[in-house]
């Protein structure tokens, strides 16, 4: 069924507010930690004191951890389909992903094969954030709680393990945010209200889109209607 007859729906309303307070909390873990690294970001503790921002990093931490725990309950089946769906890569998506430099431009590229749900260059980030987020647990867990629980040499390892991950994470979050904002800013739409435009759906996710048609939730003659010339 389509929304307005522009708009499919894509997520449910508990899996953006997952999305939204995942970034929201990583974004601020990475800024309570910068003082760490570069003395620039020392005006941070001067502005609100090394103890204020280390309970802080840990606070937001703590809702880092439960955030997809709770999501397990009020976003059930979204979170179910991004498992069951971001490890079947095939070689679509490694076509995709030779074709999307293109999309960095804006440009969609000719010859990408129809993608599901979840495209090529989706399953490739999602997978990456996911690695990024078990990485980060444990080796921040380990060095908040692992003193005196494990030799003090693996621990000294959590270090460097635990900034290479926020670096890498940082890293692909501005990717993220630089193709949804700029490269393809209709795909934000899905991330405010659940929605995106029947337009957007079919270049990006048309075999998703295929199968939408096929289960009867959306009407062929509507989707012709939308994507004529």
């Amino acid at each position: 069924m389509l929304v307005n007859k522009k708009y499919v729906k894509r997520h449910a309303k508990g899996f953006v507010y997952l999305h939204w307070i995942n970034a929201i909390c990583f974004f601020m873990l990475f800024l309570t930690a910068l003082p760490l690294y570069a003395d620039t970001f020392r005006f941070l503790y001067d502005m609100f004191g090394a103890k204020t921002l280390q309970n802080a990093h840990r606070f937001f931490a703590v809702l880092f951890v439960l955030n997809p725990v709770i999501g397990l309950f009020t976003a059930r089946g979204g979170i179910w389909r991004m498992f069951s769906e971001v490890f079947k890569f095939n070689g679509k998506d490694v076509t995709f992903l030779v074709k999307f430099p293109l999309e960095l431009i804006g440009k969609h590229p000719e010859g990408i094969p129809k993608q599901g749900f979840y495209n090529g260059g989706e399953r490739m980030n999602i997978a990456l954030q996911l690695a990024t987020w078990a990485a980060l647990v444990v080796s921040g867990a380990l060095l908040w709680f692992g003193d005196g629980l494990i030799d003090n040499s693996i621990r000294a390892w959590m270090i460097p393990i635990h900034s290479l991950c926020a670096g890498i994470g940082f890293a692909g979050s501005i990717g993220h945010i630089y193709l949804a904002l700029v490269a393809n800013p209709d795909s934000v739409h899905g991330m405010q209200d659940g929605t995106i435009k029947v337009d957007y759906a079919s270049a990006h996710h048309g075999e998703w889109i295929d199968d939408m048609v096929r289960e009867g939730k959306i009407r062929q003659k509507d989707l012709d209607e939308v994507l004529k010339p």
